[in-house]
């Protein structure tokens, strides 16, 4: 069973892992820290929104100059908001359970609903798993996301497995949202709409 650890233990973990400035990638964060895939990827989650890490390429991590900043002089950070505290570090878009779960898609790979949730999550997003699904079929209906045909397999005898997507389309660190009344989504990084087939 994974220990649980503080909500700053994470980050500050990758952080400092990362203060040599050069890109990881997951696979290498997980043989060099005693921590799981999950927990990686929550770390890079929050270290993003704080504008301290980007991702170069699908899966593979580097610290931006405010990181960079960070690291040397040994920061520890803390739970709570996930928001820069000074004003040189670009700003994060809205903290919301939709943003934080097109953050997550745009951190690379192939997912299942279940993985987003658990690095997007936090205890007061209601019903998190159903709302992570609309907004992917939603995202699919626009051609963001695919559905891949094989599934994950599940961890029950009778399970027919976890449907597995990749983001196909990721134009910019700011979540699109759904217009019911145009059904469309408008895109913040385009500037446009775009319509949704269903």
């Amino acid at each position: 069973m994974t220990a649980r650890l503080e909500n700053g233990t994470l980050p500050t973990t990758l952080l400092h892992c990362l203060a040599d400035g050069s890109c990881k990638t997951i696979d290498e964060l997980d043989a060099t820290l005693s921590l799981d895939r999950g927990q990686i990827s929550d770390g890079a989650f929050r270290l993003i929104m704080r504008g301290y890490v980007e991702r170069i390429e699908k899966g593979c991590y580097q610290l931006t100059p405010a990181g960079v900043d960070a690291a040397a002089r040994g920061e520890i950070l803390k739970g709570g908001p996930i928001r820069p505290d000074t004003a040189s570090v670009r700003k994060p878009v809205y903290d919301t359970f939709r943003q934080r779960i097109w953050t997550a898609m745009r951190m690379g790979g192939n997912f299942t609903i279940g993985d987003i949730v658990m690095v997007a999550a936090k205890a007061e997003d209601k019903d998190a798993e159903n709302n992570a699904r609309w907004y992917v079929r939603r995202l699919k209906s626009a051609g963001y996301v695919i559905e891949l045909p094989i599934r994950q397999r599940g961890t029950k005898l009778t399970s027919s497995g976890h449907k597995r997507f990749r983001l196909l389309k990721d134009t910019g660190t700011k979540a699109p949202v759904y217009r019911p009344k145009t059904k469309t989504l408008h895109d913040y990084n385009l500037r446009e709409d775009v319509p949704c087939s269903k």
